[in-house]
């Protein structure tokens, strides 16, 4: 069997475990050309999967400061109001709000910082004159756990040095961090005006009259989707599948019985996990036709973005749940853009995580919040859009626990 050495290749499966005052969170992340003669790795590390044969794993705790840059209270900045100056997205004036992520160019009185910089910083207070803002990692101050599992071994291109990862910058810049509230545990700002509209405010009926029998994410992308599912799901679990349409995501083998509730009865229909379905505007109406503690798991899928009411809907979540049943919500970066609520296309990706799993600790209602993100794999070669596009669909879970 090939051991990975300095004149091989591999892919690495990689997995980031850390917590917050929230909850639990786990970022996956493909590295998908380790190369250990030329990348970037924490210290052991190299030394830990040289050996390795394809299907082994090995795994490393860091504390605070070890490979992310600790919390450090100089990079608190307070600038003027005046300096915020962000472009305009879909036409719309974007105004700092507290909590809020923002990349770092859109402050123009950074020294040394170009409006190309896209590295978050944090609004921590907004007053009307000045700005208070964060500029730490997100990831600043947490202990971290890596899994790294190799996928593949092969032999290293003899005409190139191949490529040069840094490993945690990978996994952690950009992105992972921001899904959580800030130091002081106050809530972020995600409302204010507008927050809710959307382009098309036509009713969602005439949307969804006709179905789409299209795939809203690649079969990879799925495939992530049920695995973190199944493992939030008990065996042979009553599943609600909420904005539903042909696809629930959840593995054809998984043992539970699935009801779903879409606007469109043909895609419902051509579910094969739904054992039953009902036709039902949410936007309409947020009020779910179910009993109180019907259900002992809510999903849903690719969907949460066009909810005009979610808090309420969230509610009504709560209700149909079993005490101890789950609330798991899934997106991915894929969407109708006319439908989505404004809010959406103004957020980073991970911010749209904290603004789901804000949504699901607002109701008071849930406990043992866990995220999940999945990014890097690999789109499959049939896929529709392959090979303009060669990264799978990222996946983004949120999943609270019903209270008991």
């Amino acid at each position: 069997m090939t051991r990975l050495n300095d004149n091989s290749n591999a892919t690495l499966d990689l997995t980031l475990s850390w917590q917050s005052p929230e909850g639990m969170h786990e970022e996956r992340y493909l590295l998908r050309n380790a190369n250990p003669w030329r990348d970037v790795y924490p210290s052991g590390f190299k030394e830990a999967i040289v050996g390795l044969c394809p299907g082994e794993s090995v795994e490393f705790s860091y504390a605070p400061g070890e490979v992310i840059p600790d919390w450090d209270e100089r990079l608190i900045v307070t600038l003027p109001r005046r300096d915020f100056t962000p472009p305009p997205v879909l036409g719309r004036k974007i105004a700092p709000k507290d909590g809020r992520f923002y990349p770092l160019g859109f402050f123009s009185g950074l020294p040394g910082v170009f409006p190309q910089n896209v590295r978050p910083a944090r609004v921590i207070e907004d007053s009307d004159n000045r700005l208070v803002i964060d500029c730490n990692h997100p990831m600043a101050g947490r202990a971290l756990r890596l899994r790294a599992t190799v996928v593949d071994v092969r032999p290293k291109p003899g005409d190139t040095g191949g490529g040069l990862a840094h490993l945690m910058e990978r996994l952690c810049d950009f992105g992972p961090g921001m899904q959580v509230g800030r130091r002081d545990g106050r809530p972020t700002l995600f409302g204010g005006d507008g927050t809710f509209a959307r382009q098309d405010d036509s009713p969602d009926g005439f949307f969804y009259a006709a179905p789409r029998m299209i795939n809203h994410v690649d079969m990879q992308a799925s495939a992530h989707l049920g695995e973190i599912y199944a493992g939030h799901l008990a065996p042979s679990a009553r599943v609600l599948d909420l904005m539903s349409s042909r696809d629930s995501h959840l593995p054809l083998d998984f043992p539970s019985q699935v009801v779903g509730l879409g606007l469109n009865g043909e895609e419902m229909a051509a579910n094969p996990r739904l054992a039953d379905h009902v036709v039902h505007d949410l936007n309409a109406d947020p009020v779910l036709p179910f009993g109180q503690q019907e259900f002992d798991a809510v999903l849903i899928s690719l969907s949460i973005e066009y909810l005009t009411n979610p808090e309420a809907v969230m509610a009504e979540c709560a209700r149909v749940l079993k005490p101890g049943g789950r609330l798991v919500i899934g997106f991915s970066d894929r969407y109708f853009p006319t439908k989505t609520i404004a809010l959406w296309a103004e957020l980073h990706e991970f911010e749209r995580l904290g603004f789901v799993s804000q949504l699901i600790a607002g109701t008071r209602l849930f406990t043992g919040l866990t995220t999940h993100s999945v990014r890097n794999w690999w789109r499959p070669a049939d896929d529709l859009h392959f090979p303009k596009l060669l990264a799978s669909d990222p996946i983004f879970v949120a999943v609270g626990t019903r209270r008991e």
